[in-house]
Parts: structure tokens; sequence; C-alpha cells
């Protein structure tokens, strides 16, 4: 192997067990400064923040959103309280679990209940200047901020992400031309390469995390879309989930 691996293949290689990692693959980034650059400030992101047992902590963190997720506290109050602000190397990466197959749908401002979607897990930050933060059910954004995201799931498939507005737009986030879903093979905490840096967009955003077996097409994801848009009375808050074939999670987003 002389070709150097995407960040994609490098993530999946470096999430899998060190017993069940290709040895191919283990020469090349040995091999390659490039490559193993990569590989070490994946493992040094996830280390950060999930420290030295990441099951541990996951299940803490699920457990967390559950409880904040059915309390009648405010959400961003009780967020300010479990993740108080702090300070990581640029290069970090803040992981934030969303369990499975838990979608947050709001009712009313700061409040929601939890609905079972499937297998799914998302994990999602945001990085504000130096400061790192989990992303938070109806959170407050700002122009620049920078999305991350990584997923666990059993088996291949394909990946979509994309926004929609108040206004019914749709912003592809890693595909520049139109919804194109990414092939991503089974993997645990794998990131997706790069982040989204937020537009200057005010109002309310939903950012949709697709997963299927197949590849959807782009008008199928579209109608829908617009279906469930319509069907919420253009109210995007009340649009959790999409009418498709899909695994699928989502974050509400409150754009300042």
């Amino acid at each position: 192997m002389s070709a150097c691996l995407s960040r994609l293949v490098l993530s999946i290689w470096e999430a899998e067990p060190e017993q069940g990692r290709s040895a191919e693959i283990h020469h090349h980034v040995n091999a390659c400064s490039r490559c193993s650059s990569i590989v070490a400030g994946i493992s040094e992101s996830r280390a950060l923040l999930l420290g030295a047992d990441p099951e541990a902590t996951s299940l803490r963190v699920a457990k967390t959103i559950l409880e904040t997720a059915t309390s009648r506290r405010p959400v961003r109050r009780a967020w300010r309280f479990l993740v108080p602000a702090f300070l990581v190397p640029a290069a970090a990466a803040a992981l934030f679990i969303l369990n499975p197959s838990v979608v947050v749908q709001p009712q009313g401002e700061g409040h929601g209940a939890v609905r079972v979607k499937g297998q799914l897990i998302v994990e999602a930050f945001c990085k504000r200047g130096e400061a790192v933060f989990p992303l938070a059910e109806a959170g407050e954004f700002v122009e620049g901020d920078r999305l991350r995201f990584a997923y666990t799931k059993d088996s291949p498939g394909k990946l979509m992400v994309f926004s929609v507005d108040d206004n019914g737009v749709i912003s592809p986030y890693y595909q520049e031309n139109g919804l194109t879903p990414m092939a991503v093979g089974a993997g645990s905490k794998v990131m997706l390469p790069g982040s989204i840096e937020l537009d200057n967009h005010r109002g309310w955003e939903r950012v949709f995390a697709i997963w299927s077996a197949a590849p959807l097409a782009d008008d199928l994801v579209r109608k829908a879309v617009a279906a469930a848009f319509s069907a919420a009375d253009g109210d995007v808050r009340r649009v959790s989930s999409l009418d498709l074939p899909a695994e699928q999670v989502s974050f509400l987003l409150r754009r300042l």
C-alpha cells in the first residue's frame, strides 16, 4: 500500500479494536508521517474527553441525556451545569454521545420527549474559538461555530448529513453536489472528516443524520423534507424525523 488513505478510512481503522485492525493499514500508518499524524490526532482527541474507559463515559453521558430530556428544567440551564465551559487544544475533538436511538422532540422551547428511532448512534460537538462543548437540543449557536460529528454502527451503509432551516432550505454537509450519501463502514465512534462551519443564518435549524443500507435518492429525501415541513406548518422545531426507509438522528439548533 503506497497511496495515502482518506481521513474517513483512517478514522474507521483507528476506532477498531487493535486485534481486529488491518495489518496492511497498520504498516502503512507506521511508514507514512502524514497518516500517522492523522491517526495520532484522532486518538488524542478521543482520549481528551472519553479518558481511559470510553464505554463507561459514554453510558454515563447517555444516562444524563435521558434524565435531561425528561426533566422540566430548561435545557440550556441543565447543560450549563452538566458541561461547564472548558478549553482544549485547537486540534482536540470533544465527543458527545446522543444515544441511539434517541431523538429529542421539542414540546415547547427548552423541553422534550424521548422517542426510540433505531440503532444509529451519532456524536456531535461544537467548537467556538478555543471552547468546545456538546450539542444540546435547542442549544444556541452563532456564525462561525464549527460542528463535528462521529457515528457508531455495527454494519456498513450510506450516511447522509444535512440541515433544514426554518425557511425549508436544505444544506448538505460533506457533499457539495446535492444530497449524495457517503459510503461508510461499520465502526464505533468513527469521526467524520473535517468540520462544518455555520453561516450567518438566524432562526431555527435542524440537522439530520440519515443512515440506510442502500443509497437514498436526492429527490426522495427532498420530498420527505417538504412533506414533513408542510405537516409541521413550517415549524422545523416539530420536524424531528423524516418518512424515509432509514435510521436517523436529528439535532435542533437555535441560530443567533
